[in-house]
């Protein structure tokens, strides 16, 4: 048979790929967490804390304790100027005494509640840059925290998971988003609940059928009503299905049946991401090991 001479470069190309992909991908994974954070979390909110600052006198007065005078100079938009003021400036300077009179008359004219920088002849773009120059843009993300502890704390009281309620039984009447919020939910829940299912032990179980074992976790003792019935103690087992552990089945097989194995959870969720290729070291079987290095050409990492 002849021998094929671009496999040498591929399998150097395939172990290059399988060194480098998992670093890849981690950091592709922590650089879009950290966009998706900073556009669409603690930017919004960034914004919203420059603008609060920006259009009110509390605000001003946090800026001026900042070294940020909205007043000052710098920040004078001449074009927002009415013809008026606009004159008196080319005529007398932008410093006399007489312009900043009927600038700061002008200013009281036109101050409300919310101030508007247009009529007030503030450059609000030069203003937002020396506003975020003042706050750092970590003050969004420590809001953000604060704000998901106090909802938090306001959807575990009872008037909170009644609100909670009544705002997903809405979502879940609206055309579209009821088709992807209830499973979306699920999905976080699955993740972050408090109410984490603990694994106790991982077992082999026969299951589908006899003479077919998976890997389960023992989740609890199982129904009253199924031990009697039956006549013996059948556990409540949870299977997880490959590549996606975080799906599965959930399952009653006598305790007699099942197989203890000697691996930790992560050893058996590593085993069943890999669909078996990741098997600990010590539950591997080394003919085994070989016979399959022998038909893949290299040799088998068995290391988890």
């Amino acid at each position: 048979m002849p021998m094929d001479k671009n496999k040498p470069s591929r399998n150097f190309f395939l172990r290059g790929l399988v060194a480098l992909l998992p670093a890849m991908l981690t950091t592709f994974a922590f650089v879009f967490i950290i966009q998706f954070t900073t556009r669409y979390v603690t930017g919004p909110i960034n914004s919203a804390i420059y603008w609060t600052l920006e259009r009110n006198a509390i605000g001003w007065t946090v800026l001026e304790a900042l070294d940020v005078d909205p007043l000052r100079e710098e920040f004078l938009a001449v074009y927002e100027l009415t013809p008026e003021l606009q004159s008196l400036q080319e005529s007398a300077g932008l410093r006399s005494s007489a312009f900043q009179e009927a600038l700061e008359s002008s200013r009281e004219a036109k101050t409300s509640v919310i101030y508007n920088l247009n009529q007030l002849a503030i450059d609000g773009a030069k203003l937002r840059v020396a506003v975020k120059k003042a706050i750092h843009p970590v003050v969004g993300l420590l809001v953000a925290l604060l704000l998901l502890m106090v909802v938090g704390y306001l959807a575990s009281g009872f008037l909170g998971r009644r609100v909670v309620a009544w705002f997903d039984r809405r979502l879940s009447q609206i055309p579209f988003i009821k088709w992807i919020y209830p499973y979306a939910k699920q999905f976080v829940e699955y993740f972050l609940s408090d109410s984490e299912l603990e694994f106790d032990t991982v077992v082999a179980a026969p299951y589908p059928s006899p003479g077919v074992y998976c890997i389960a976790f023992v989740t609890s003792p199982g129904f009253r009503t199924l031990h009697d019935a039956l006549g013996g103690k059948y556990v409540a087992c949870f299977v997880p299905t490959s590549p996606m552990p975080m799906t599965g089945y959930t399952v009653f097989i006598e305790a007699s049946r099942l197989i203890p194995l000697p691996i930790s959870v992560d050893e058996a969720l590593r085993t069943t991401i890999s669909a078996g290729v990741l098997i600990p070291p010590n539950e591997s079987v080394e003919e085994l090991t070989q016979n399959l290095s022998a038909i893949l050409g290299r040799p088998l990492d068995t290391k988890s």
